[in-house]
């Protein structure tokens, strides 16, 4: 039964080999049809190689790695060291620089041997090969992926130079652990980058992708090491290495450290840059404008095309360079972890440069890890009386043309059947419209509001960014913060940088620009400056603001001579906030839970705001 089924691969080989030698004839006689040939049925233009793609701080460091399935840190080729390409050329292919792709005695060795042994047990595929399987193939062995392989090695081999195919490959060939590529398994297995590499590591690195299982570096080092002298052999065969090269490299001892794939140190923040990173893709392509005039299956159908685009830029080796001030993200995650565990609660904290309009520090809960819930961004609560000076007080300034220092009652009133208390009851007969807010008077936010109007006021309020605000939104319990879904602290705190640029709103951003793998500029924000109200009115929002801090809701700051800002609770106290700024930053926090039940005493926004603000300038002069 085996000699037949030995005859029979012969056969096949005997077939195959008549049709490849066609094809080789046909190329040379007519190299003009076969071209055009491939390049209508095997489409190589383009080569989708996943990569890991990078986020930066401030200052040009990079802080995070987002990776793919294949973890794969895609470098050029002028990266890796000379050694590392010897090493694949002499032991792999070393006709790799005369041959179109296929080298035709290989491939008869490898039939020979496959047919007298009744399997598909040697390849002999080039290195072009290689890298058209790594690219566009899977690894399975059948003939039918091999002819494929052939005829996309060749194609390969006419749209793009040797150097380029032989960068492919090393980027793309597989070291075991999920790591992917030459310079991906250096970092991994040694710590320190290709360039780096001595020639002993070099080839011992390089014994790895034949068999990633057998030659495992970690378990089977011995055989690693096997490998390896027979790699340095074959270098010294092909006069790339010298004797005493060779002699000098089998004698260094190497051992490898694999490096733990260490979690991103910055989720909270980082994984606000992903979906800051959609929100750009959709502006600068145009996919905001298609999901607005889109509704119903249409419009799933394009966010999800989004969400394939945005995917697709985050697997082609990207950096994103964000406005991340790392010693104060350090600082807020250490005090909000410590600061929520010990108290058994959930917050949110924000913190923004007003002056640079980027997004500086953000902690996304008590125990926030990479991808989970974030409630900076994520969580939609009540904001309570924070956002009066917003929907109430600003728009009623700018409207009426009033001073801070007009009176408005804080007695009961009702509009419809809608009748809200003060807080403990107090009224009186009646104060400052300055006293109104700086005391959180509802009775009076809804007097004003009712004669701004729900349509004026939500106008003012619609100027910034809320995703979760809804028609159902505008009535008049929203003066107090009673909406339907909610606001997130990101949103919250972004809107409070309006009383800090003479009522102009620009959304501060994470993200101040993308380049793709070669450094080239790919996105960046264009200016979205809105003017809210005029510099008069936010002047008068300003002195307001500074009132609730000296003497009003939130005079427990009073210590801090630049700080302004308005506390707010939802009702039966589940949710806390305070927003907040000096002349430099605009910071938000939001305490609560996760289930919205009420807080225990004693775990106000305002006491952590308190506990932060001081470290914003440790390393830093005061404004």
């Amino acid at each position: 039964m085996r000699k037949l089924l030995g005859l029979i691969w012969i056969l096949l080989f005997i077939t195959s080999g008549a049709v490849v030698s066609w094809l080789f004839i046909k190329e040379l006689s007519s190299t003009q049809a076969l071209s055009s040939f491939l390049e209508e049925q095997v489409d190589v233009s383009s080569v989708p190689i996943a990569q890991n793609s990078y986020v930066t701080d401030h200052k040009g460091d990079q802080i995070a790695e987002y990776r793919t399935e294949e973890d794969r840190r895609y470098v050029s080729l002028s990266h890796f060291p000379e050694h590392a390409r010897a090493a694949f050329i002499a032991t792999e292919d070393q006709k790799f620089y005369e041959h179109q792709g296929v080298d035709p005695l290989g491939v008869l060795r490898a039939l020979i041997s496959n047919a007298s042994t009744g399997s598909i047990e040697e390849g002999a595929s080039t290195i072009t090969q290689q890298a058209t399987r790594n690219i566009y193939f899977s690894h399975q062995q059948t003939y039918e992926r091999k002819v494929a392989e052939v005829l996309f090695a060749y194609q390969l081999e006419q749209s793009y130079t040797k150097n380029e195919i032989l960068e492919m490959y090393m980027n793309t060939i597989y070291f075991g652990e999920g790591i992917y590529g030459f310079e991906t398994a250096s970092h991994s297995y040694f710590g320190r980058p290709s360039s780096d590499l001595s020639l002993a590591q070099t080839a011992f690195l390089a014994a790895v992708p034949a068999n990633p299982s057998y030659y495992n570096p970690v378990e089977h080092p011995e055989r690693t090491r096997e490998r390896q002298l027979w790699i340095l052999e074959k270098m010294n065969e092909a006069e790339v290495i010298t004797a005493e090269e060779k002699m000098s490299a089998s004698e260094e001892t190497v051992s490898v450290d694999l490096q733990e794939r260490n979690a991103n140190p910055y989720p909270d923040y980082t994984d606000y840059v992903k979906h800051e990173f959609k929100q750009l893709v959709a502006q600068n392509e145009g996919w905001d404008e298609r999901l607005n005039q889109a509704e119903g299956s249409e419009k799933e159908a394009l966010s999800e095309k989004l969400n394939i685009r945005t995917n697709q830029l985050l697997q082609s080796g990207i950096t994103i360079h964000t406005t991340m001030d790392t010693d104060i993200q350090n600082m807020l995650i250490e005090k909000s972890r410590s600061y929520w565990q010990q108290r058994g609660i959930e917050g949110a904290a924000v913190i923004i440069d007003h002056r640079a309009g980027t997004l500086t520090a953000m902690s996304g809960g008590a125990d926030y890890h990479e991808y989970e819930f974030n409630r900076a961004f994520q969580a939609y609560r009540q904001p309570g009386s924070v956002w009066k000076p917003l929907l109430v007080y600003g728009p009623y300034l700018e409207e009426h043309e009033r001073s801070i220092h007009q009176l408005v009652s804080t007695k009961k009133y009702c509009v419809a059947s809608y009748c809200p208390a003060n807080e403990g009851g107090a009224a009186k007969e009646r104060v400052t419209i300055k006293s109104a807010l700086a005391f959180s008077y509802n009775t009076s936010a809804l007097r004003l509001m009712h004669q701004t109007g729900l349509e004026a006021s939500f106008q003012y309020l619609e100027k910034f960014e809320w995703a979760e605000l809804t028609p159902a939104d505008r009535q008049y319990a929203a003066a107090l913060g009673g909406v339907e879904r909610g606001v997130s602290p990101v949103e919250l705190t972004s809107a409070y940088t309006v009383f800090s640029n003479d009522g102009t709103y620009e959304p501060p951003r994470a993200i101040t620009s993308v380049t793709d793998a070669d450094g080239k500029l790919l996105f960046e924000w264009e200016s979205q400056e809105t003017t809210v109200w005029s510099p008069e009115t936010n002047d008068q929002m300003r002195e307001v603001l500074r009132a609730t801090v000296v003497s009003g809701t939130a005079s427990s700051l009073a210590g801090f001579a630049d700080v302004s800002g308005k506390t707010g609770t939802s009702n039966a106290t589940r949710d806390s906030w305070f927003a907040g700024y000096d002349d430099r930053y605009t910071v938000g926090v939001w305490h609560g839970y996760d289930d919205p039940r009420p807080l225990p005493p004693d775990n106000s926004a305002i006491a952590f705001w308190k506990t932060i603000y001081p470290m914003l300038y440790e390393k830093n002069e005061q404004p």
